[in-house]
């Protein structure tokens, strides 16, 4: 009977992971819009352009998204063409179905003529990145139109143009992690008017008080950082995780080692990625950018959730030979194992501590102090404390009993959520990584109105002298989708860079030498970052 109703659990997750395959198959189809051009006269003399846009079944196109760029001295006025319609949710109108424009040109025409088509749209609740489509056209017809693709610049010039054009720009202010509307306001207004910014609270005390008082104010700041949104929605599981071990006995003690085991390897690990993070200017839980570490960790929930299941034993033996109290060394390894991976989840998640904990380190390691490496493990003692405390907590539960069966599902249930949660994320990231066009988390994207690309950004900032907003996102930083759905929604954050240049900047792409540049010329430690910059 047993092993009956381990197949039917076994069975059971193979199906819902079909399922979940069908839907991203469904929710991000492969090519969901394609555009046409033609050049033709209008029975005269005057050249017509004709755009034939395809928008595939549930997908749209951003009205405001879209561009044409023609050659110096050439102008296009639209002459046909439907109107684009309001659609709930989205702040820009949309085209809902395939559609034609129609623009007369004005000026020489030259053969052939190049020009490029912008545009960006969503589909089933995924939005993907913007595209340019470049062609070469004739008057010869359709048939002998020639697609062209966009020519882009070496690598190493693009980052040399951009930086020369960055050279034009002054920085007004930086601040990171997730802001409500009061503190972003009153941040954008002090960056605005260009007052010094307030003195980092570690700063303070350590002028005043001394190294000592400062890294000791570190432990109770960690203790906060449980309270971010990386870490926030995942307590719930850490704690399935180290109930379904400490509740086998009825002594506390059991769950106060595994809780602080789990803890231990927490703090190993964030501290680690603080150091390296100190030492080369890494940017803080850049590993959470790669869709094979959120594959990697779908797979390593979707193990534990089977367990719970009784599918089979997650079963570290070959460690049991050391004994931690009165928990076997297996279970005191898987603990640490798992409290190092939940540090890992945490690092996609920048608040302000941590930064002012990295940037207090980086400073004093340059001044040739080594204790500047050891205050990122600081952080992670005060982020790992409430975890023995609740280890303790779950060890006082009733004994084991039928009872018991029915909590460990509800945690399996609760864990194959993040497993499916981290497979999504991947499958995002992967196609974010592929290039233009591909899908990305709506949640994250460029809010409307906004650029995603900030060379552009900057001439558009320098032709029309306004200030320029950046905003670095990534798709697995759940403090940069909460500042989308929250802050950046808000009307009075809206009035007050209603007249910037606000620029979205996607950090996930560790492959990329402009952006690299970018993300080291403003000293981008983690995300989500936000920098205010007026053109000198």
């Amino acid at each position: 009977m047993l092993k009956k109703k381990r197949l039917i659990y076994l069975l059971s997750g193979l199906l819902l992971w079909c399922g979940l395959s069908g839907v991203w198959g469904q929710t991000a189809p492969a090519k969901a819009f394609g555009v046409t051009a033609a050049l033709l006269r209008d029975g005269g003399s005057q050249a017509m352009l004709e755009l034939q846009f395809t928008i595939a079944a549930d997908a749209y196109l951003y009205e405001d998204a879209m561009d044409l760029t023609l050659p110096e001295g050439l102008a296009a006025k639209l002459v046909a063409g439907p109107e684009p319609v309001v659609k709930e949710g989205e702040e820009s109108r949309v085209f809902l179905q395939s559609f034609s424009q129609r623009y007369s040109l004005t000026g020489a025409v030259p053969e052939p003529l190049g020009l490029s088509v912008h545009y960006q749209g969503c589909s089933k609740g995924v939005c993907f990145m913007p595209e340019t489509v470049a062609f070469a056209l004739t008057f010869a017809g359709a048939s002998a139109r020639v697609e062209a693709k966009p020519t882009e610049l070496p690598a190493d010039d693009r980052v040399l143009a951009w930086q020369r054009q960055a050279e034009g720009f002054a920085v007004l202010g930086t601040a990171t992690g997730y802001m409500d509307k009061d503190a972003f306001l009153g941040w954008l207004r002090q960056a605005e008017s260009g007052e010094a910014a307030e003195e980092q609270l570690l700063d303070r005390v350590l002028a005043r008080y001394g190294l000592l008082v400062a890294a000791l104010l570190i432990i109770p700041l960690g203790f906060m950082l449980n309270l971010t949104p990386c870490v926030l929605p995942m307590i719930p599981i850490n704690l399935a995780i180290i109930g379904a071990g400490a509740a086998a006995g009825d002594k506390k003690s059991r769950g106060f080692m595994l809780g602080g085991m789990y803890g231990l390897g927490m703090t190993i690990v964030y501290g680690a990625i603080g150091v390296v993070a100190v030492l080369t200017g890494a940017r803080f839980g850049a590993i959470n950018s790669s869709p094979w570490f959120n594959f990697g960790v779908a797979v390593i929930f979707a193990v534990l959730a089977l367990s719970m299941f009784d599918v089979f034993v997650v079963d570290f033996s070959r460690w049991r030979a050391g004994r931690f109290g009165d928990v076997e060394g297996g279970r005191a390894f898987g603990a640490f194992l798992l409290g190092a991976l939940a540090a890992l989840l945490a690092g996609a998640c920048v608040a302000p501590v941590l930064i002012w904990v990295l940037l207090l380190a980086a400073d004093l390691f340059a001044r040739g102090n080594w204790v500047g490496l050891f205050l990122p493990f600081l952080l992670g003692i005060g982020m790992a404390l409430p975890w023995p405390i609740l280890g303790a907590g779950m060890g006082k539960m009733p004994k084991p009993g039928a009872w018991m069966e029915h909590v460990k599902h509800v945690f399996g249930v609760l864990i194959i959520g993040a497993a499916l949660y981290y497979g999504w994320l991947g499958v995002a990231l992967l196609r974010t990584g592929a290039g233009a066009g591909d899908a990305v988390q709506t949640s994250a994207s460029a809010p409307a109105g906004w650029l995603s690309d900030l060379p552009a950004a900057m001439t558009v900032a320098e032709m029309e002298n306004k200030l320029l907003f950046l905003d670095f996102w990534g798709v697995s930083c759940k403090s940069c989708a909460a500042m989308k759905r929250t802050t950046f929604k808000e009307p009075e954050v809206i009035a007050h860079m209603g007249d910037w240049v606000k620029v979205a900047v996607q950090a996930d792409d560790m492959n990329d030498p402009l952006l690299q540049a970018i993300l080291k010329r403003y000293e981008v430690i983690g995300l989500p970052t936000y920098v205010l910059m007026r053109r000198e």
